[in-house]
């Protein structure tokens, strides 16, 4: 067996960017992280009018769905919208990963 070495040759503009992506994810990451360990209670009420708490799944799904939709819109947030949203996308895949049973 034998394996291959790669090395990219970046610019330093290309450097700055992957870093800042990195960053942006590591920041999406783990604000996920918090509001899925800081809501340990959340519930959400269904259609019969019961409590049921969420699992990790779904706490990272309504994360998700605050941070598109109510953390990315605040302006002090603005610079997010500089960056794709496959970043913040895997982000949130990799959070989901960390909380799947082993």
């Amino acid at each position: 067996m034998y394996a291959k070495k790669f090395e990219l040759k970046l610019s330093n503009q290309e450097r700055s960017k992957m870093a800042q992506c990195a960053g942006y994810a590591r920041f999406v990451y783990n604000y996920g992280l918090s509001m899925v360990n800081g809501t340990s209670a959340m519930t959400k009420v269904n259609k019969s009018g019961q409590k049921v708490s969420l699992s990790y799944a779904l706490r990272i799904l309504e994360a998700k769905k605050v941070f598109t939709n109510y953390v990315k819109k605040q302006p002090e947030y603005a610079w997010a919208n500089n960056y794709s949203s496959r970043v913040y996308q895997s982000a949130f895949q990799h959070l989901g990963e960390a909380f799947k049973p082993k």
